[in-house]
């Protein structure tokens, strides 16, 4: 059984059955836009036994395209536009990011009701298709997270006006608010942290992770109709005050489940925990719109397990998206690195016919040429490739560059290196005081001056005859 097998009750989750067939979105998505806006509409007259109110706010987290989020609230949206008489026309809004503009919406929207039949009527549904945008925006004021936990407990909410006449107050003092968002899970990292949650703005949000189902024909046509069971479900609710309380049966389950909520919570850290502190009462709140859906008042036990079935859902996308979050982002191998790979696996010679079929997710063949044509040792040529008519190929060559600067570098590897007097290290506390020797200078030895040489006589006889 699927876990939307498992959540699949009664008029809601035969309308989102119905409209299946001709929806690429995750029915589970689809279930928890309608359970957001089916609940914002009948809230007002609906509340729980408790008096506390019964909406639901729901976040789809996919990945773009993939997650098919907006394929989920417009499949909810083809049934719901005509089951839910005027309000989603009239009651949806978006772009609220700060605490006074929320509580001067629904001010306005219960000073516009005054007088009509049925009284003051100040419900709205914010629907935030890039949720991203709006808690980025939201950070800048510090009253639009407490005002959200006040709308969604249904408490007052007041705010201080100021103009030329002094300044005026705005209250709300009870406040219809619904709430349906979509996200990446890289957004949820950024943005959704659990600092707010431990505030207990996130934990009174159920997130779903969502994928798509399947993939359609580009002709085929969508076939959802109007729910004709959740119409009467709709005009049920609103003709009178309705209070959804709990079988004995219902109520002893519930007691078994909120001590498995506690259970649960207790083994993950708080980090996650944190965002799972109203699961029981997210629970309760499910089943009573499930409930109202049948145009009961009592819960039965088979309406809290489906409703305990999304919300643990719900849990368990908390748990992935959280630990994503935390876990180390892998990083990006570069294209000009893909491309060295690529060339080097076919022997350093490649089309581009053949790169571009590893690359085509990452860049077109536009973008690889361009990418290709920076890198200092690829070459790019025109060759033929194939013989007979036709264009060339485009080839992409992988060279050596700076081979001659290599060559040097290893030349000089090669050279001994030169011998270096070996340094020591004197400690200057051991080192002794040298005295400076006086050398006396040296004498100078007088060089004897040449003799001369006795002369030879010119006649030769004249020396024999002294003999």
């Amino acid at each position: 059984m699927s876990n939307f097998d498992r959540m699949n009750y009664g008029p809601i989750g035969e309308a989102v059955t119905a409209a299946m067939p001709s929806s690429e979105a995750d029915p589970i998505g689809v279930y928890a836009a309608t359970l957001s806006l089916f609940s914002s509409a009948i809230s007002g007259r609906v509340t729980m036994e408790n008096g506390r109110p019964v909406v639901i706010w729901t976040v789809l987290a996919g990945r773009s395209a993939i997650g098919r989020k907006g394929y989920a609230l417009n499949t909810a949206l083809k049934f719901c536009n005509t089951s839910l008489g005027s309000f989603t026309r009239e009651r949806l809004v978006s772009n609220i990011s700060s605490g006074p503009s929320l509580v001067n919406h629904l001010w306005t929207r219960e000073m516009e009701s005054m007088g009509k039949e049925g009284g003051p009527d100040g419900r709205a549904m914010i629907i935030e298709e890039e949720w991203a945008s709006i808690l980025k925006r939201s950070k800048r004021c510090p009253t639009f997270s407490q005002q959200l936990r006040t709308a969604w407990d249904g408490k007052p909410l007041r705010n201080v006006t100021k103009s030329k006449n002094g300044d005026g107050v705005q209250e709300v003092y009870r406040p219809l608010l619904g709430l349906h968002a979509h996200i990446t899970p890289g957004e949820w990292a950024k943005y959704v942290t659990s600092d707010e949650a431990l505030g207990g703005t996130f934990n009174r949000i159920l997130p779903v992770l969502v994928e798509g189902s399947k993939r359609l024909p580009f002709d085929h046509v969508h076939k959802v109709t109007e729910s004709k069971a959740l119409r009467d479900a709709y005009r049920w609710a609103r003709a009178a005050d309705r209070q959804i309380e709990f079988t004995a049966q219902a109520g002893r389950r519930f007691d078994q489940l909120r001590e498995v909520i506690e259970e649960r919570m207790v083994k993950l850290p708080e980090d996650i925990s944190c965002f799972m502190e109203r699961s029981a009462e997210q629970v309760a709140r499910v089943a009573a719109v499930l409930t109202a859906a049948e145009r009961k008042t009592k819960i039965t036990r088979k309406a809290l397990d489906a409703a305990w079935a999304f919300v643990e859902h719900s849990m368990e996308s908390v748990e992935k998206l959280v630990r994503d979050a935390a876990a180390p982002q892998r990083t990006v191998k570069p294209l000009t690195d893909v491309v060295r790979e690529l060339l080097v696996a076919h022997g350093g010679r490649a089309t581009a016919t053949e790169l571009h079929r590893k690359v085509q997710t990452r860049t077109n063949a536009a973008g690889l040429r361009a990418i290709v044509e920076e890198m200092p040792d690829v070459q790019v040529e025109s060759v033929k490739t194939k013989p007979g008519p036709g264009a060339p190929s485009l080839v992409f060559s992988l060279v050596q560059v700076g081979h001659q600067k290599q060559d040097q570098d290893q030349d000089q590897e090669k050279e001994p290196e030169k011998e270096r007097p070996v340094l020591r290290v004197v400690d200057p506390r051991n080192r002794k005081p040298q005295t400076r020797k006086r050398t006396a200078p040296k004498r100078s030895t007088p060089t004897p001056a040449p003799q001369p040489e006795p002369a030879v006589p010119s006649n030769p006889l004249a020396s024999l005859l002294a003999l």
